[in-house]
């Protein structure tokens, strides 16, 4: 009972070539291009039929529908002990709730560099900004880039949080 709920390790590293991306993007575009065809294929013949028509076809598929689900539920009453459903094990894959970003997420996302760079400017910005002389070129600055200010504060707490954990 124990083994049934351990995780089980599984380091599978799979890696998708340029060929296997082709191939599988055909797949998919005739897939698509499949289903469309069929869609065009019924909207186009419904189109044709009248209300009564429509009305007809509508019953069809819902007596249909409703016999074949009758069908299963006598039969599987009717059965008895045996079983009408097959219990198949599978293997997850090892991607499962895995979104791809984990390799690519880097380990220092602002260096110590930059982070000076950026306290620099925003000490020169700030120097700026008391001088009245620097004033003007300060509110240039400004509206050329709107958001500059807020940028830079917030590399600083993408800094700070980073080296927080």
């Amino acid at each position: 009972m124990l083994s049934l709920f351990r995780k089980k390790k599984v380091q599978v590293s799979f890696k998708a070539t340029e060929e296997q991306e082709k191939v599988a993007n055909s797949i998919v575009t005739a897939c698509i291009r499949k289903q469309k065809k069929w869609a065009d294929f019924m909207q186009h013949y419904t189109e044709r039929l009248s209300r009564n028509g429509k009305l007809i076809m509508f019953c069809v598929f819902c007596l249909l529908g409703g016999s074949l689900s009758l069908y299963l539920i006598a039969s599987s009453i009717m059965r008895g002990s045996a079983s009408s459903f097959t219990i198949t094990h599978f293997k997850a894959t090892p991607f499962k709730g895995k979104s791809g970003d984990e390799n690519t997420k880097a380990l220092v996302i602002v260096t110590k560099a930059e982070y000076e760079k950026i306290q620099h400017f925003r000490f020169y910005m700030d120097s700026l900004a008391s001088s009245t002389s620097g004033k003007k070129v300060y509110e240039s600055i400004l509206n050329q880039r709107p958001g500059l200010m807020d940028s830079a504060l917030l590399i600083e707490n993408i800094y700070q949080s980073q080296y927080k954990k």
